[in-house]
């Protein structure tokens, strides 16, 4: 079963903007919701404070209207002054009837005091329309000093009570709000808390995915690394049967078939002393010293092919031996430049120096149409530098470095050693190759 990782960070991050959004949005409704009741009891506060005025107002209205009815001697001004006192009544009653209803329910044992005193206010003041200019006389000054200002005095004081009264109501209405407030805020740390909690959860989820991924990646690596690995041991391995394979045959063809055709040749050369028709037996002999000396020829070269072992007498004389040999089958002149001894060097070094060198010059024969060829040896303490260079028509390195078995072969060899290889070519100038092993048991730098 295929494991998707996008669906598991497509639900992490989900979750995380969700929990970015949902507490900022309940915040905001929140806020709202407190700014409006606040503004909901500014506003009634404000109505209840109106309303108080208003009623005070009218009842100072309606006081000077009863002091200006006293004083005023003409019966004339009766309907006017009553018809006035009337419409401030109607706006008092009107006003306690708003507060009825706006008001806490603690402000209405004073509101039906207050209109019990309202009442017995109009009680008292409705007679007084009705006197004669001889009754104002004579009961102006005690009702206004008796009646009218101290029942005016006890409306007032109720009014008071009642404005404390609501601003009480306001103060604590306020008060809840703030304590509202206050939990809000709690439940936000709170649901900030769990979300941050939730967000480290998920995060440390997507961490734990991630880093599994990558230790399932890792050791997919790590096996592939074995499996390149097992891919190179096999190909050494390979390259190592084949040489010893080569040896064997080399072995076999010089010390069993060379011996037996020595011995054919010792045998045709004793036949030189036997008498007969002297002109055809030496005709025949003769044909046969030919053909075993082609077969003996034959076979030293396919020894030499298999497995030089020119190798045995050293790096350089097998690599000089091989110029020549090149240089005499394919007419290519080949120079050698050696700098240093050569005497330490390993058998898989000097084997694998000479194929590089021999698979470099078959392929300067095939291929680039070269007119001579330059190969240098430099060994120093510590490592072993080969450059092989041709003045042939030249490649793109870069395109056919992996193009050709030849060159496989050659990297392959390179890199069992431990060594570095470089192809310097371009199409017209030729082809460089360069190799570097190093001599003391590290890589090649």
């Amino acid at each position: 079963m295929r494991n998707r990782t996008w669906p598991v960070f497509l639900v992490g991050f989900g979750t995380l903007l969700a929990l970015l959004f949902l507490p900022g949005s309940a915040a905001l409704r929140k806020t709202q919701d407190v700014y409006d009741t606040v503004r909901s009891l500014q506003a009634a506060d404000q109505n209840s404070q109106a309303r108080l005025q208003e009623l005070e107002r009218r009842i100072y209205m309606n006081s000077i209207l009863v002091r200006e009815l006293l004083l005023d001697s003409s019966p004339v001004q009766n309907s006017r002054y009553e018809k006035e006192f009337q419409d401030n009544r109607a706006a008092v009653e009107r006003q306690i009837t708003l507060l009825n209803a706006a008001g806490p329910t603690r402000q209405s044992a004073a509101l039906r005091r207050l209109e019990a005193e309202l009442h017995n206010y109009w009680q008292s003041i409705e007679p007084v329309f009705h006197w004669t200019p001889e009754e104002r006389r004579q009961r102006a000054t005690y009702f206004l000093r008796e009646q009218q200002r101290p029942r005016r005095q006890s409306i007032l004081a109720i009014a008071e009570e009642i404005d404390t009264l609501i601003g009480a109501a306001y103060r604590d209405q306020y008060q809840q709000v703030n304590i509202s407030q206050l939990t809000f805020r709690k439940d936000i740390t709170r649901n900030v808390a769990i979300a941050f909690l939730i967000g480290i959860l998920v995060a440390a989820g997507c961490i734990a995915r991630i880093a599994m991924l990558e230790n399932r990646t890792e050791r997919q690596r790590a096996k592939t690394e074995l499996a390149e690995e097992h891919l190179r041991q096999l190909s050494t391995q390979l390259m190592h049967a084949q040489e010893e394979e080569r040896k064997t045959i080399s072995r076999e063809l010089h010390d069993e078939v060379g011996q037996l055709l020595t011995g054919l040749r010792i045998e045709l050369g004793s036949l030189e002393r036997l008498r007969g028709d002297a002109n055809q037996f030496i005709s025949h002999l003769s044909e046969a010293k030919a053909i075993a000396e082609q077969s003996l020829r034959a076979v030293r070269d396919l020894a030499v092919g298999l497995r030089p072992s020119v190798l045995d007498l050293g790096l350089l004389p097998a690599l000089q031996w091989q110029a020549r040999h090149f240089s005499k089958r394919s007419g290519i002149p080949v120079t050698v430049h050696a700098e240093g001894a050569f005497q330490n060097l390993s058998d898989g070094h000097k084997t694998c120096v000479y194929r590089i060198v021999q698979e470099t010059l078959t392929n300067c024969a095939r291929h680039a149409n070269a007119k001579k060829a330059d190969v240098s040896l430099r060994e120093t303490a510590g490592s072993l530098e080969v450059t092989i260079h041709d003045d042939g028509r030249g490649f793109d390195a870069k395109s056919s470095r992996h193009g050709g078995l030849g060159l496989i072969g050659i990297e392959e060899r390179v890199r069992e050693l431990g060594g570095l290889l470089r192809i310097e070519s371009e199409p017209g100038k030729g082809s460089t190759l360069m190799v570097r092993f190093s001599l003391t048991g590290g890589a090649a730098v």
